[in-house]
């Protein structure tokens, strides 16, 4: 009997697996080896409380600092600072220093893009060494509720996607009020700002489902910390601190792949950006009772038939 059966019973079993054979083939997260980084590199003293990195259309390498509006371009091979520059906002009484909860920063352009937790973002160019840059300041609809931790750009939309660690659209009054509402946001958004019209979009572009992300990484709670964009696959990397994990999403949303960092490496793993030219990963750690470091990983060769 099972002679007559072996073409449909095949047919099957490759129509129920194909999608996760594509998916796995897809992910460029299994293609880095997080155990074994290339370079382990001490950030100097005043980068100890670094937040997020990223590279620009040059291949340079910034950073920040998590509270003073103060922009540090890194030298990806040593960790040195190359140079710092500094950013101001016009007020009706003169210029005056940023100060905030800065979370992410993302270079679009010849632009770059500074957010806080509150979902303001801040735009400027890049300075030189020691100058005073002039931010413009845009306000959104988030606000610390939201909790807003990570910021990329995509140039396939021309957007900014902003990674949230909370939800809370989607609790009552009485929960949004309530000692437990943290426990009750089970979704983590990531929204999308438009560059050319200047607005944030309502509706989040991706609804990360803990409860998914449990069955896939058995992390119990999923709060995003950074968000950057693959250079080679144009797949999303999201990283969060807490639980030290990677989360690479496709451009529709769906999970490609989870993988865990090392705790010896990554003891609060903060911000995370890929080099232009050879989509090396960058993950940068605040200092824990020492100085920050920066980790560079290559991928394996198969990454340079991804287009």
């Amino acid at each position: 009997m099972w002679r007559y059966c072996t073409v449909p019973v095949f047919t099957f079993l490759f129509c129920v697996f194909m999608p996760v054979w594509a998916a796995a083939e897809q992910s460029m997260l299994s293609r880095y080896d997080l155990a074994k980084p290339d370079a382990v590199l001490k950030l100097p003293a005043e980068l100890k409380e670094i937040s997020g990195i990223t590279v620009n259309e040059d291949g340079g390498l910034f950073g920040h600092d998590d509270e003073k509006g103060t922009i540090y371009q890194l030298d990806p091979e040593h960790g040195g600072i190359i140079k710092r520059f500094f950013l101001l906002e016009k007020r009706w009484f003169g210029d005056d220093p940023i100060i905030g909860d800065f979370e992410d920063i993302a270079a679009a352009g010849s632009r770059f893009y500074l957010v806080t937790s509150g979902g303001v973002l801040y735009s400027f160019y890049e300075g030189k060494d020691g100058e005073k840059v002039i931010a413009a300041r845009q306000e959104t609809f988030l606000n610390d509720l939201f909790d807003v931790e990570g910021l990329c750009y995509d140039p396939d939309s021309n957007t900014l996607l902003l990674a949230c660690k909370e939800y809370p659209v989607s609790l009552s009054f009485k929960e949004l009020f309530s000692g437990r509402k943290k426990s009750r946001m089970k979704e983590k958004p990531v929204y999308s700002f438009l560059l050319e019209q200047k607005v944030l979009l309502k509706e989040p572009r991706f609804l990360l489902s803990s409860k998914k992300l449990k069955k896939s990484s058995r992390q119990n709670k999923f709060k995003p910390s950074a968000i950057a964009r693959h250079p080679q696959s144009g797949t999303f990397f999201i990283l969060a601190s807490r639980g030290r994990l990677l989360v690479e999403l496709s451009p529709e949303g769906e999970i490609l792949g989870t993988a865990r960092l090392p705790a010896g490496y990554h003891p609060q793993p903060e911000g995370i950006a890929f080099m232009r030219d050879n989509a090396a990963m960058l993950i940068s750690n605040e200092g824990v009772g020492t100085r920050a470091t920066l980790l560079r990983y290559s991928p394996d060769d198969h990454s340079a038939a991804v287009p």
